[in-house]
């Protein structure tokens, strides 16, 4: 498969939504991931959606990969190094429904 033929694939599962509610599994869409945690198929769970995205304001370079990323869900995730349960916002774009 081309890189033409890659993008358009990875562009079209982006592009796909998915409504989420509090205490839903999901999980990275294939070629999604932008960030180290978690993993492909491992499931967050979610705990809040937000009725209004955060941007970070920090990233304000367009050369960055979150510049204006809206951020507009919540996730819980166990922390790989200490087993810990971490809250982090993430772009809900990104995400699609985990299925056991």
């Amino acid at each position: 498969m081309g890189t033409a033929d890659q993008l358009r694939q990875a562009f079209n599962c982006f592009k796909k939504r998915h409504t989420f509610a509090v205490d839903q599994l999901v999980k990275w869409k294939a070629k999604c991931k932008n960030r180290r945690e978690p993993k492909y198929d491992e499931p967050a769970i979610v705990c809040e959606v937000l009725t209004e995205p955060i941007v970070d304001e920090e990233k304000k370079s367009a050369g960055s990969a979150y510049f204006r990323e809206p951020l507009d869900i919540v996730l819980g995730l166990m922390d790989p190094d200490d087993g810990s349960f971490v809250l982090y916002h993430f772009d809900s774009r990104r995400f699609e429904p985990y299925e056991d």
